[in-house]
C-alpha cells in the first residue's frame, strides 16, 4: 500500500519555509504548554507559547498531535453521555503543523480536491479541504484544515491538483476557527460519503475505528515525527 511507504517529503508540503528537523510540543491532557487556558482560548498567550518553544527550537518545523489526547475539546460542544457515561471526542486524527497565517500549503501528491468549504463554527477547521488520491490499489484521502478563505477559491471542489501545486494558505484566528495559526493534516482511508466536513477528533471508546480510518500522517512523509 502507498500508506505503507515514503512518498513525498514535508518540505514538499512546505516549500516556502526552512527547517531542517521537526520539534514536537506537549499539548496532551495534563502539560502546561499553554498554562491556564488548557481549552486555547487565549489565543495571545497562546501564540506566545509557542513563539517560545520555536525560538528553543530554531529550523524546526513544530508538528504534533496524532492520537493525542488534548482538553482543548473537553468542552459541551464536543460531549456526550450514553448510558450514564459522559466523554468528550477529544483523540486528535491528525497531525498539526504550527506554521504562520499565510504560509503556502501545496499538494503532496497528484489528486482531486473532493471537499472544499467553510465550516465556519467556533473550534471547527474553518475553510477545509479535502484531496483524493488514487492508484492502481486503493484511494485515499488528504485533510488540510484551517485555511484563508481564499483557499477555498484556489481549489475549488472538482480541481484536479498536481503533486507541488499550491493548494491554499494557513488562516488567521479570524477565519481559521479561531485558532493560533496552524494546519491540521489528515489521512483519511474512507471519507464516508461526508461532502463538507469530517472529524478531527475521536471519542476514546472509539479510538479503534477511527485509527483505521485515518492512519498516521507520518506514513506519508520521508521526515519522521
Amino acid at each position: 500500500m502507498i500508506l505503507n511507504s515514503r512518498k513525498t517529503s514535508l518540505h514538499q508540503l512546505f516549500p516556502t519555509l526552512h527547517f531542517s528537523k521537526i520539534a514536537i510540543p506537549d499539548m496532551s491532557v495534563g502539560s502546561n504548554f499553554f498554562g491556564n487556558d488548557p481549552q486555547h482560548e487565549d489565543l495571545e498567550l497562546a501564540t506566545k507559547r509557542l513563539g517560545k518553544f520555536q525560538q528553543e527550537n530554531l529550523g524546526a518545523l513544530l508538528a504534533n498531535g496524532y492520537l493525542e489526547e488534548r482538553s482543548f475539546y473537553n468542552t459541551p460542544r464536543f460531549e456526550r453521555t450514553v448510558n450514564g457515561i459522559t466523554e468528550y471526542r477529544n483523540i486528535h486524527l491528525g497531525t498539526d503543523f504550527w506554521v504562520p497565517a499565510q504560509t503556502p500549503v501545496h499538494a503532496v501528491l497528484d489528486g482531486e480536491v473532493v471537499i472544499s468549504h467553510h465550516n465556519d463554527f467556533h473550534k471547527d477547521y474553518g475553510p477545509l479541504l479535502v484531496v483524493k488520491h488514487t492508484n492502481t490499489t486503493e484511494i485515499f484521502y488528504t485533510l488540510y484544515g484551517h485555511l484563508t478563505l481564499e483557499s477555498l477559491k484556489i481549489s475549488p471542489k472538482g480541481k484536479k491538483v498536481k503533486k507541488g501545486e499550491l493548494l491554499g494558505n494557513i488562516g488567521s484566528e479570524e477565519e481559521n476557527g479561531h485558532w493560533v495559526p496552524h494546519l491540521h493534516f489528515q489521512i483519511i482511508t474512507d471519507l464516508m460519503n461526508e461532502t463538507e466536513n469530517y472529524n478531527g477528533v475521536a471519542f476514546p471508546s472509539e479510538l479503534e475505528r477511527w485509527k483505521k480510518l485515518c492512519p498516521n500522517p507520518n506514513l506519508l512523509f520521508e521526515e519522521v515525527f
